[in-house]
């Protein structure tokens, strides 16, 4: 019996199955990552377990035909049968069966989502985010492969901060997009809905805002909204009749300042149209009541819409132009609709979209056309910069932002020495615009920091999301060794973010005692950071003499005055 177990125990570490005590499994997964049989599986998963049956350790997922397609830090919960109901942590990072990368996630110990990351199979990056608490939490951004912008908006816990978000094509021509769906009876965009014996109006959820003119006098409702005149814009709205009188009409007012000054674009259930304006309370119909084939007549929906360009106004009934004619400014700056006669009617939407200038934008693009950016800082007047090896690694292009005397410049630079073992690298301006610096006002500390020794990091995370100003963050020195004993790192509370890859890191001083270059998520709060020393190992082997900054002029300085300082040799690195 003893030699029987001792030859199937053999077995199971030869095929894998046994890793020091823990259980291998092979699972395998259908293209809905639900689990099925290997010869209907989509992809299969390496996961290891504990004596006790809970996974353990990072789990790694193939495609069927053997390409890795995602490797995840941990898991929280397993469900074997649908994968959709698993929960995990840490960072998941997932490929294209040609290797490159298509995502990368972080989640916290709830298996909430913290960021995310996805690029297309090119190379460029195609959306970014960062959320809180599960939810939007940030900006939201996306691109066309080309590196255009193509969605921005801000969230503030899953809830659009601003009323509008930015969309543009993929040749940068910009708009501002404002929609009113209806899709909860939040009232969100605060209509001013009422209900007496005259008129009622209420959201509808997913369907629409309900009108209803319960005498022939029929009313309106409006949101403040304002809108550059001076740029062209559309509004738009699809409504249904549903009962009432088939006389009068509905639709948009818009340019509202009271009664006596607003535009009007109206159609009636017997397919025709009417287009004016009160203009200090005297009518100014610019189309009577029109007939038009374009008219859904009855209870059918239709799109109405006017569309002003440069100085001109166009007016069109589901996508058919019907009228135009010159634009004329507003008094105000509320719209909405109208309802003229006793009847029902739901307004299922209401988009208003405003052309921008590329100026208007208000995201940075010169981070979007780069494959990555992290951070660095100025090491040498001359333009020498230290960052780490893994930001500027596979790149064919680098390209730094620096604030020199309060002016942001960007400057050409390339790889001068690298040392990937300790994920350090050397680079340097190269690029005739380049002004040296006359000094740098710290200095590097390659003694080892005492645990709980407060420390703060200058850099630019998630930069394309977050802005290309430099961040601030601070902690404390947590280890003197770094992951599973790592004695080149020190273990740090500083939060971090994709981006501050190669931060520096000082204590309170000033003095540099680290780079930034990683983090991990099993617990909230732990990062890591190379040690000064080991950087300055690399830096005394370079082909020109890099002398050390050894200045202690910001001891004496305010922490507020610290950051202020050293931001000034903090740089972006942009690459592709």
């Amino acid at each position: 019996m003893k030699k029987t177990f001792a030859i199937i125990f053999l077995f199971n570490i030869i095929t894998g199955n046994y890793i020091y005590g823990q259980k291998q499994e092979k699972l395998f997964y259908d293209k809905d990552w639900k689990t099925c049989s290997e010869s209907k599986a989509a992809y299969y998963r390496i996961i290891n377990f504990d004596n006790d049956g809970k996974p353990i350790g990072k789990i790694h997922d193939y495609f069927i035909t053997g390409e890795i397609q995602s490797v995840v830090e941990g898991v929280i919960a397993l469900d074997k049968k649908d994968d959709h109901n698993s929960k995990f942590f840490g960072i998941d990072t997932g490929y294209y069966k040609s290797g490159n990368k298509q995502f990368e996630s972080s989640r916290d110990s709830m298996g909430n989502v913290l960021w995310g990351i996805q690029w297309y199979e090119s190379g460029a990056k195609k959306l970014e985010y960062t959320a809180k608490n599960g939810k939007y939490d940030g900006m939201y951004i996306s691109y066309y492969e080309n590196g255009k912008l193509k969605y921005k908006s801000e969230f503030k816990e899953g809830k659009p901060v601003d009323k509008w978000y930015e969309d543009c094509d993929e040749f940068g021509r910009c708009q501002k997009v404002f929609v009113e769906n209806f899709q909860t009876t939040e009232n969100k965009n605060n209509w001013n809905l009422v209900d007496n014996k005259d008129i009622e109006s209420r959201i509808i959820e997913k369907k629409g805002l309900q009108m209803e003119a319960k005498t022939e006098s029929g009313f309106y409702q409006f949101i403040h909204l304002p809108i550059d005149i001076n740029k062209n814009f559309t509004i738009e709205t699809t409504l249904s009749f549903v009962k009432g009188n088939e006389a009068g009409g509905q639709g948009l007012i818009w340019g509202y300042k009271n009664e006596e000054n607003f535009y009007y674009f109206i159609i009636s259930e017997k397919g025709s149209y009417q287009i004016g304006a009160f203009s200090d309370g005297i009518s100014l119909p610019s189309v009577k009541w029109q007939k038009s084939e374009f008219v859904n007549q009855s209870t059918g929906d239709n799109l109405i819409k006017l569309n002003k360009v440069n100085d001109k106004v166009y007016f069109s009934i589901n996508g058919n132009l019907v009228y135009n004619d010159n634009f004329y400014s507003f008094r105000g700056n509320d719209l909405g609709f109208i309802v003229t006669a006793k009847k029902r009617v739901i307004f299922k939407d209401l988009i208003v979209r405003q052309d921008i200038d590329n100026s208007d934008v208000a995201i940075n693009n010169s981070t979007s056309i780069w494959k990555g950016n992290g951070s660095g800082f100025i090491i040498d007047k001359r333009g020498y910069i230290l960052t780490n090896y893994h930001v500027i690694d596979d790149m064919t292009e680098i390209e730094v932002d620096l604030t020199q005397n309060g002016q942001k410049n960007s400057y050409k630079a390339k790889v001068i020495s690298s040392d990937k073992q300790n994920d350090l690298a050397v680079i340097k301006i190269v690029d005739d615009k380049f002004k040296p610096y006359p000094k740098l006002p710290y200095a590097f500390k390659t003694e080892i920091c005492d645990v709980g020794t407060s420390v703060f990091t200058l850099g630019y995370p998630m930069a394309s999301v977050m802005g290309n100003e430099v961040k601030f963050t601070d902690g404390k020195i947590s280890s003197k060794t770094g992951y599973q004993g790592d004695i080149t790192a020190y273990q740090i509370s500083v939060p971090i973010q994709p981006g501050n890859s190669g931060a520096p890191l000082f204590d309170d001083d000033g003095n540099l005692v680290g780079i930034v270059n990683a983090k991990i998520m099993k617990a909230d709060n732990v990062s890591y950071a190379i040690k000064a020393n080991y950087a300055k190992n690399l830096i005394e082997v370079l082909p020109e003499t890099v002398i050390l900054p050894n200045d202690n002029t910001l001891v004496s300085k305010s922490l507020t005055e610290k950051i202020k300082s050293l931001s000034e040799y903090i740089v972006l690195i942009k690459i592709r």
